[in-house]
């Protein structure tokens, strides 16, 4: 069981090993620290269920080490969602810079960004579960706060993008437009709204991605 605060450091032949094995990334290569191949499987395993009430049990099960390990990285699932949040947080500028590309045609920025979120959520649906746990909590924590002004700001800058892409229009129908476009990104993944059906397979091939993208941008320019 996890506890809310942090024990004193284990004997170092108590310690699990510190060592490093080879686990997906978002983009299906790379070797991760054990701590984040822990957290790399949590985020699977909150988007299979649905949910993010997952046990320790489970998520040790998921990531293939024992309880201790998890425990020994993690001295408390708080404190293991804020530390999701962040790796979330660190790649947030490097995506939403796909918006703002000088000299590239909102269309092309639209769909640069748009795939890239889409592979991202293909690969770890349980993000937005993760979102809405973090954003909708009372008192917001510091990692809940960036969060929820992070998301703020890339509705904002997609927004100004899906303005230069769509042409003059009153905001009551550019924010329909907003709303679905988002909406449609995020409906074949489990979501903010509850459980949801597992991401269509073909969504995970890149062909399908962007048929799946061209259909979507002719739909908000009529």
């Amino acid at each position: 069981m996890m506890h809310n605060q942090a024990r004193p450091p284990a004997k170092a032949s108590q310690r699990p090993a510190r060592r490093t094995r080879k686990a997906g990334t978002a983009n299906g290569a790379g070797a991760l620290s054990m701590r984040d191949h822990i957290l790399d499987r949590t985020v699977y395993l909150i988007g299979r269920k649905g949910t993010t009430d997952v046990s320790v049990r489970e998520i040790a099960r998921e990531a293939g080490v024992n309880v201790a390990a998890v425990n020994y990285y993690f001295s408390s699932k708080e404190l293991m969602f804020t530390q999701l949040a962040g790796r979330f947080l660190a790649g947030y500028e490097t995506v939403m810079g796909l918006l703002r590309a000088p000299g590239v045609p909102p269309e092309q920025r639209l769909r640069d960004w748009s795939t890239e979120v889409m592979k991202y959520l293909a690969a770890y649906p349980g993000i937005l579960q993760l979102m809405e746990r973090l954003i909708t909590a009372g008192p917001l924590d510091p990692f809940g706060e960036a969060m929820r002004r992070a998301m703020q700001s890339a509705l904002r800058q997609l927004r100004d993008v899906l303005a230069e892409y769509v042409g003059p229009m009153d905001e009551d129908r550019l924010g329909f437009k907003l709303t679905l476009f988002a909406s449609a990104l995020a409906g074949p993944y489990p979501g903010l709204t509850g459980r949801a059906p597992r991401p269509p397979r073909g969504l995970r091939e890149p062909a399908a991605r962007a048929r799946f993208l061209d259909l979507l941008l002719e739909h908000v320019r009529c």
